[in-house]
């Protein structure tokens, strides 16, 4: 029985060290993502990928109406609804806190909290300041160059897109008028 009681405290005192062992990691973890501007990066990125699709998103409302002459005015504002609708559906479904959150628990699977306590000295240090301050400006360009690029790319895939769309709906009409 005596043995039993020990083991219970002793699993009690392991339990309670270790969670708050983690709750000094997280705390840790949350100190860092700050320091090298996470927040912001992620922030920019959400906004980014949005950008992107409001880029694509109006050139195939514009070409539904350009390939569909003289609608209906319900018809373009169910058109206009349909995009609005679009728009705020493709907004990311995630919170730059949730990214954040994710990217703590990543993190902090590979290091242990003296090394992140190591990490984090340099961070606090002026050329670790330095180093947080680089990066961020340099995520930000990065950021940039691959959005620039991937609007390329989708761009030449929405117009090939719109291309075959046209083509399904002139081959359709003409089934039809041949009816």
């Amino acid at each position: 029985m005596i043995v039993f009681r020990f083991a219970v405290i002793l699993l009690l005192l392991t339990a309670s060290y270790a969670f708050a062992d983690e709750a000094s990691k997280a705390a840790k973890l949350k100190e860092l993502a700050k320091i090298q501007g996470l927040h912001e990066i992620i922030e920019q990125q959400r906004s980014y990928s949005h950008e992107q699709i409001k880029l694509i998103a109006p050139k195939m409302l514009q070409e539904a109406k350009t390939q569909f002459p003289g609608l209906k005015k319900t018809t373009l504002a169910a058109l206009e609804n349909a995009y609005q609708k679009f728009l705020n559906a493709a907004k990311p479904a995630w919170t730059t806190e949730e990214a954040v959150n994710a990217w703590s628990v990543y993190y902090g699977l590979h290091v242990t909290e003296d090394e992140l306590d190591s990490i984090l000295a340099f961070y606090r240090s002026p050329i670790g300041q330095k180093d947080a301050e680089a990066a961020k400006i340099a995520m930000q360009q990065w950021a940039i160059f691959f959005m620039e690029k991937n609007n390329v790319t989708v761009e030449k895939a929405t117009q090939a897109y719109i291309s075959e769309l046209r083509a399904i709906i002139k081959a359709e009409a003409k089934k039809r008028s041949r009816k």
